[in-house]
């Protein structure tokens, strides 16, 4: 089987296309998979690092106002489309697969019109542009929320398979990580993520959190990321000394399952981490994310009863309350914990080659 696959412009939609590509070839190692993607996306750098051949294509972000990048856009749509069309002429897939984002929509188009079947799969609980417009053209779309299917086109077939992660956040063992971590029955580890998107308003709020939180058996941990670790730091030097700093965590399956509560933005993958490993968590959707689509998420938790939606603009007046009235009590924290490991699907990327191969069969 041949296998062409887009997804680019944030992590976000370029490892669940990672996720599926690796899954196809642990079931068949046959199968040959090509990306596609842009010369200046994070793709461009992401695949290639990742083994797998990478195709660069024309695409650019349709603004969301008309204006003249409006019309730069749709060029480089209509040259992208072009170029995909030659290569799939030339190669010949079996199935195309796009994980959202803009550069997904030239080979999309390409695709339909070379009749080539084609497969979208959605990360957010609120679909992005390119894949609720592509999805006319789509044989199957794979969400990883349930219940979204009226955003997409009538004649796809819609089916909720999850957001594929990495195999490990099935396997982690709360107990074990906790040992690991060397923290004891009566520690209390708050885990926080400010991520790269408007990372200082998840600081702020934490610093907030921290003077309010006297406990010595609470330990809180920021993972700020490499862009800003150094300014952190550096502001870090006036925070309460509960809060440990951390540039980059390598092995978030390790602090999440341990954590007694997560602290971060609602990104989806973030969502089906915390999912996987049953973290309580207070969710606070970054504000500018497209079409507010973080929001959609964090939602998702709130109505499930697994998670807290805390809107940005209140994190830090309110993150305290919310945190000592969550610690306070067990039962709740418990309770959420088993209702996020509730929401998780742990074989996400093995349901959706299951409908690749469906297609590919057609």
């Amino acid at each position: 089987m041949k296998v062409f696959l887009a997804g680019g412009g944030t992590s976000g939609h370029i490892h669940p296309a990672v996720a599926i590509a690796d899954e196809l070839k642990k079931q068949e190692s046959e199968t040959q998979v090509l990306f596609c993607g842009t010369a200046k996306g994070l793709e461009s750098q992401i695949i290639p690092s990742m083994g797998y051949p990478f195709e660069v294509i024309r695409a650019a972000q349709l603004p969301m106002k008309p204006s003249v990048k409006t019309i730069r856009a749709i060029k480089e749509f209509l040259a992208g489309r072009k170029m995909c069309r030659k290569l799939i002429r030339e190669q010949k897939p079996d199935v195309v697969v796009g994980t959202g984002g803009f550069v997904c929509s030239p080979l999309i188009a390409a695709a339909h019109k070379e009749k080539v079947p084609i497969l979208l799969h959605e990360q957010n609980a609120f679909p992005g542009r390119s894949n609720r417009m592509m999805s006319r053209y789509a044989g199957t779309v794979c969400t990883s929320f349930p219940k979204i299917e009226h955003y997409f086109h009538k004649k796809a077939k819609v089916v909720f398979t999850g957001n594929p992660i990495r195999g490990v956040f099935a396997h982690v063992e709360r107990d074990a990580c906790r040992e690991k971590l060397g923290l004891s029955p009566d520690d209390i580890l708050i885990l926080a993520m400010g991520g790269s998107l408007g990372a200082r308003t998840v600081n702020q709020a934490i610093v907030a959190l921290a003077k309010e939180l006297t406990d010595p058996h609470i330990r809180i941990i920021l993972s700020v990321g490499k862009q800003r670790y150094a300014e952190v730091c550096e502001e870090a030097k006036n925070w309460p000394k509960s809060i440990e700093v951390f540039e980059y965590i390598s092995n978030p399956e390790v602090y999440l399952s341990a954590c007694d509560l997560f602290i971060g933005r609602a990104g989806a993958i973030t969502c089906a981490e915390v999912q996987a490993v049953g973290a309580p968590s207070v969710l606070i959707p970054y504000p500018y994310a497209a079409q507010d689509h973080q929001t959609y998420n964090a939602r998702t938790f709130e109505e499930a009863q697994a998670g807290i939606l805390l809107p940005d603009n209140e994190a830090v007046e309110k993150l305290p309350g919310i945190v000592k009235d969550l610690l306070s009590d067990k039962n709740k924290l418990s309770s959420m914990r088993m209702k996020a490991k509730e929401l998780a699907i742990y074989d996400a990327a093995s349901r959706i080659c299951d409908e690749v191969k469906a297609l590919a069969r057609k």
